[in-house]
């Protein structure tokens, strides 16, 4: 009877080790999983806006050259992530309230700053004025209180044009709404990013040279992620960085 006692103690005893080593094992890849994404978290949260041909919905998938540069460069990282769109000031208002990390793709302004981080570029945006019919390809002190002026609406392009003194008009919600203002002469010129503009001309159609256009600047744009965010994951934006040049 002592014997079967004695064997059964063994027995409980070795079943418990066995427990045990199997929970320490689960720690342990968990410790392991944690040191190789101290620079990022679980997942990442981005958004962004639909600009086409930097980033769209197309055949039901999100794509775009400014989208495919990020998710080459998370994917060098080995960094989980979840890419959401919406409107751009929504997305940026998500960013400033900390339930994003980050969005895409924008150009350094001050307002941004304040909250969030650039990165490297992504991309490079020219900025073209755009003469609608008849009008003049010229911009001077008196057409910039003669002429009407737009661009897409809460973008930086649209507060620009306000802060510089030219007589903005409407405000057209994207790209599409500002071309066809254009070319019914609801607007004499517009202001916009040369790609995004371009893929308007093909969709409607138009001759590409239908609008006479004019460079007014080259900026870089990249991915702006939180200060907050980045306040908790120091080493994140160097790794991000370090990767955008890999995927160039």
């Amino acid at each position: 009877m002592i014997n079967k006692f004695h064997w059964l103690v063994q027995f409980i005893w070795a079943i418990s080790l066995f427990i045990l080593g199997a929970n320490s094992a689960v720690a342990n890849t968990t410790t392991n999983n944690t040191i190789q994404n101290k620079y990022g978290p679980t997942r990442l949260l981005l958004t962004t806006q639909d600009w086409a041909p930097y980033q769209e919905y197309k055949n039901g998938e999100m794509e775009g050259v400014a989208l495919d540069k990020v998710k080459c460069a998370l994917s060098k990282m080995s960094q989980p992530y979840k890419i959401t769109m919406t409107s751009w000031s929504e997305a940026q208002l998500k960013v400033h309230s900390g339930t994003q990390h980050g969005f895409f793709v924008a150009t350094n302004t001050q307002e941004r700053n304040e909250y969030a981080t650039l990165s490297d570029p992504i991309a490079q945006q020219q900025l073209y004025w755009y003469f609608g019919p008849g009008v003049t390809a010229k911009i001077d002190e008196l057409s910039k209180v003669n002429l009407k002026f737009s661009a897409k609406f809460g973008s930086n392009k649209w507060f620009w044009l306000k802060r510089n003194g030219y007589n903005v008009v409407k405000k057209p919600r994207d790209a599409k709404v500002l071309l066809r203002l254009l070319k019914d002469r609801e607007i004499d010129i517009a202001l916009e990013d040369q790609l995004v503009f371009k893929s308007e001309i093909e969709r409607a159609l138009l001759p590409s040279d239908y609008f006479q256009s004019e460079l007014l600047e080259t900026k870089p744009m990249g991915v702006y992620f939180s200060n907050r965010f980045l306040s908790k994951y120091s080493g994140f934006l160097d790794n991000f960085n370090r990767a955008i040049t890999v995927c160039n």
